[in-house]
């Protein structure tokens, strides 16, 4: 789609909220004929981002409403997807292309600390680029809390199901003859109401779709299981077809596995077998924490969405790349003179703070230059060396190792800084702002309010500290959001609790 149909179709979604579907489907089938919404996309270089959580709406919605949220909520690698965060380098000429910069802080005390940013992008042309085919299992959780009406002081979010059935139908008339779908439904029990079908027979998906009721409790593991079951089945050696299974759901099981680990388990046992998960998380009753744990692993991603238009922008935004992944098993190691460490990896959806882990389970095409970010150990007070041996292996199966050099011979006065590229410091500076809020809203939920408050603050003068002079009007979004939270805070708002605004 050309840049003038996606501004029509952006216009036309905003008046969406008092349409019927069955009035939305007709116009948005004439605005979305040629199979891409990706409208408005420049030719040349472009992005790939790191699976995984790819936004932080939880923890604004929840912001914007007067809670304070989880620290789940807040996300490294969903703030970084969210921004363009370009490395410069030689000539991409490959799927997936990697490049590294550098940066020294340093703290008042003199104490330095090292950075390298490694970006993702691709030499993929938007206009001319062809998804692969897709045989779709779309499971849809149909339980009562899908069926809640949201309602804030702001307005009213609608239920949950409306979110996701306005994606579901949008993301079926995207299918064509190449593709394939079908449709499992769970709540107290689980149903298949579409078995697989062509793509291109519409009346018979969006027939089934509007079928689509509420109710009951919520036996995710059932569902999924049953959506794997179907979506395995399918497979053949001789099917080109990319087998995905995408989960639309408020994520509150209820019956059978309720935790993270159970699921990740279940995921990761059907990536071994070739089949990608997308989890649409829809509500504000999102359970942000077993959502990231199932879109961590090989193949999988996820996304959040709150209120219906919400579902036409993240079409506009991430078709067809949400579902075109360009590598899986991204590895990183590093290699330096004099020796270091690797304090703490950010953007990689896997590991901890204590446990980097740098790894990546799969690099998606992004409209958005994506990072990862290492934080080192010193010393920086003299030349040093390192290597970065990236590993991954391509959708292909080839196996593809690059290294990357770095050369940093510099240094800072205390509470300067020194970054090789513009826009390394914005990478870093969002990473600490992340940190720093998730860190503040655990403190702040565990009830050391003195201490959260205090995080917050020492957050928000580290960010405009590191982001001096970057030039990038998208920063102040950022800044923003921070000082509400910390006036939240300071005002002693309620945490964010998943069944507040029901």
């Amino acid at each position: 789609m050309k840049t003038w149909a996606m501004t029509v179709l952006l216009a036309f979604a905003s008046t969406l909220i008092g349409c019927s579907d069955a009035g939305f489907l007709g116009a948005g089938r004439a605005l979305s004929e040629g199979g891409n919404f990706a409208g408005g996309i420049e030719s040349g270089e472009f992005g790939a981002t790191a699976g995984g959580v790819q936004d932080m709406g939880l923890a604004r919605e929840l912001i914007a409403n007067g809670q304070v949220p989880p620290p789940e909520a807040f996300s490294v690698e969903g703030m970084f997807s969210e921004h363009d965060l370009p490395v410069s380098g030689p000539v991409c000429d490959r799927r997936l292309c990697l490049r590294a910069a550098t940066g020294i802080t340093a703290g008042a005390d003199g104490g330095a600390t090292g950075w390298v940013q490694v970006g993702l992008s691709s030499n993929v042309d938007p206009d001319r680029f062809q998804r692969d085919s897709l045989s779709l299992v779309a499971v849809v959780d149909v339980s009562g809390s899908m069926g809640w009406d949201y309602t804030t002081d702001s307005g009213d979010y609608g239920t949950p199901a409306a979110v996701a059935l306005r994606l579901l139908r949008l993301i079926a008339m995207q299918l064509g003859a190449d593709d394939r779908i079908a449709i499992v439904t769970f709540g107290s029990s689980v149903k298949t109401v579409l078995p697989f079908v062509s793509g291109a027979a519409t009346d018979v998906v969006q027939g089934a779709i509007d079928g689509i009721g509420h109710g009951g409790s919520t036996n995710m593991e059932a569902g999924l299981r049953q959506a794997f079951d179907l979506a395995g089945s399918a497979q053949d050696e001789h099917d080109t077809r990319q087998t995905r299974v995408a989960l639309f759901t408020d994520v509150q099981p209820n019956v059978g596995l309720t935790g993270g680990d159970g699921f990740a388990s279940m995921a990761d046992e059907a990536a071994g077998n070739g089949i990608g998960l997308t989890v649409f998380g829809v509500g504000l009753g999102l359970g942000q924490q077993v959502m990231a744990t199932m879109s961590t692993l090989r193949g999988g991603n996820a996304f959040s969405l709150f209120v219906p238009p919400d579902a036409d922008q993240l079409m506009l935004d991430n078709w067809p790349w949400m579902f075109s992944p360009i590598a899986h098993d991204l590895v990183v190691h590093v290699q330096s003179v004099p020796p270091t460490l690797v304090r703490r990896g950010f953007g990689f959806p896997t590991g901890d703070a204590s446990d980097p882990g740098l790894d990546v389970g799969s690099v998606f095409l992004s409209k958005n230059r994506g990072a990862l970010l290492l934080e080192l150990g010193g010393p920086f007070n003299g030349p040093f060396q390192a290597e970065l041996q990236l590993a991954y292996t391509q959708i292909d199966g080839m196996s593809v190792n690059e290294t990357l050099s770095i050369d940093i011979d510099r240094t800072v006065a205390p509470g300067g800084q020194w970054f090789s590229q513009p826009g390394v410091n914005k990478t870093v500076a969002l990473a600490g702002l992340v940190t720093a809020m998730a860190a503040a809203s655990a403190g702040y939920a565990a009830g050391r309010l003195d201490d959260a408050i205090l995080t917050m603050r020492s957050g928000i003068d580290q960010f405009d500290a590191t982001i001096n002079g970057a030039g990038d009007s998208s920063v102040d979004r950022e800044r923003d959001l921070a000082r509400d939270l910390l006036k939240l805070m300071e005002q002693g708002a309620p945490v964010g609790d998943l069944y507040g605004f029901r």
